[in-house]
């Protein structure tokens, strides 16, 4: 089967490879072909929810599409062999050796990095290491220029390439001690910082087309990622290989983890608290957040029925948290939409760049002018401040008067 190119860049919403539909169920379904499960594929069938007319057919298409790569990525890792001595086998030694760094960094980093690992070997994986001098650097860099990669793109690369140079020292090649000498020579342009950042005014657009489209789901993440200056992952999670841990949310090979929990909120709803994921090592107390200030957070939260309050806060239709990048594609899909809409009415549309996590810069950067740098450094989760001292006694405190100083203004 031969995919569209959307299936990597989105550009078909309603493009959902390996969607099946139960007529006697009046039920959707991911199913992989023969090919895919002969060859292994843990997950058989893939439990879509919803029904016809229900208004959610791009939803469902996002979550084929997701579910199509995350397949994707596992069948070419297995028909993949790796010569040893190439830079493909020290890729493949940094992602399985048991004291490689790739474990230190979080599942969701992992999956970036497997993906960005892709890439590289796909461009380099059967040079040998041996053979890799200042000229053949030279190439690589020149060679991503004429494709017109991206500034960005380019700075990544290297980047991620210096982590596996790093691995083959570690394990003992020594050519990787030469190439590293040569790379720290090599010049590679920085890019500009990402700027963007979503206002009140486009979170309140986004959001109630968001409504409008039956994805309520999506407005509530979306607020919540905006009102609390929270990160994704601590609000709808994220799916990471299931290894040998028990229990919990699972999809086959795959453990949720991470995100917001009906256990965490007190019994009134009136508020939840909440370890938070990156700094969980450093920040060990939970935050406690109220929802006083947040009415229209509360009252969605309330309109979920009481039966239905267990387990992850945040999920589709099939009564799941949403895969990895299904949101993200979501909250693509409605920009475009509101987009569309301001278009037809007479009035600028909001920037095309603009992107979910830009949410949580959102609501950084309109606290900045609220409140000193301290308490918005605590609001934020962060645990070091440019201009502040590190430590405050009252984190939740701090958090919770940025919401109610934020809510007063708007």
């Amino acid at each position: 089967m031969r995919f569209r190119d959307s299936l990597w860049d989105d550009s078909e919403p309603d493009y959902a490879p390996f969607l099946k539909y139960r007529k006697d169920r009046d039920r959707y379904f991911w199913r992989p072909s023969k090919k895919y499960l002969e060859a292994g594929y843990k997950i058989k069938t893939y439990d879509l929810g919803g029904s016809q007319g229900d208004g959610l057919d791009l939803e469902r298409a996002a979550h084929c599409r997701a579910l199509t790569r995350e397949m994707l990525d596992w069948f070419d890792g297995e028909a993949k062999g790796r010569k040893a001595g190439t830079w493909g086998w020290l890729i493949g030694r940094y992602l399985s050796d048991e004291f490689s760094s790739f474990h230190d960094v979080l599942p969701q980093t992992q999956d970036k990095y497997r993906q960005m690992m892709g890439y590289i070997e796909k461009a380099i994986g059967n040079v040998l290491i041996e053979d890799t001098d200042f000229e053949r650097i030279m190439r690589w860099k020149k060679s991503m220029l004429d494709k017109g990669r991206s500034t960005h793109y380019i700075k990544k690369w290297f980047t991620h390439w210096r982590l596996i140079v790093s691995h083959g020292i570690k394990i003992g090649n020594d050519h990787c001690s030469k190439v590293k000498a040569i790379r720290e020579e090599v010049r590679i342009q920085n890019p500009p910082r990402r700027s963007n950042f979503a206002t009140r005014e486009q979170i309140d657009a986004i959001v109630t087309e968001a409504d409008r489209t039956g994805r309520h789901h999506l407005s509530l993440a979306i607020l919540m990622r905006f009102e609390f200056i929270l990160r994704g992952v601590d609000v709808h999670g994220q799916w990471v290989k299931a290894d040998t841990q028990q229990g919990g949310v699972r999809d086959g090979g795959q453990i949720w983890v991470d995100g917001l929990t009906w256990d965490m909120f007190d019994r009134e709803v009136t508020q939840f608290t909440k370890v938070i994921s990156k700094t969980r090592k450093s920040l060990t107390e939970p935050y406690t957040f109220t929802l006083e200030h947040t009415p229209d957070i509360r009252r969605r939260l309330l309109a979920i029925p009481r039966d239905q309050r267990t387990g992850p806060v945040i999920t589709l239709a099939n009564g799941k948290p949403p895969k990895n990048g299904v949101l993200s594609r979501g909250f693509k899909e409605i920009l475009r939409a509101v987009n569309k809409s301001r278009a037809k009415s007479g009035l600028e549309p909001f920037p095309d760049e603009l992107q979910i996590r830009d949410t949580r810069a959102g609501g950084i950067t309109e606290a900045k002018s609220l409140v000193d740098p301290t308490t918005l450094q605590h609001a934020a989760q962060h645990t070091q401040g440019n201009t502040t001292a590190i430590y405050t006694r009252d984190r939740s405190g701090a958090a919770n008067n940025v919401v109610e100083i934020r809510a007063k203004r708007g």
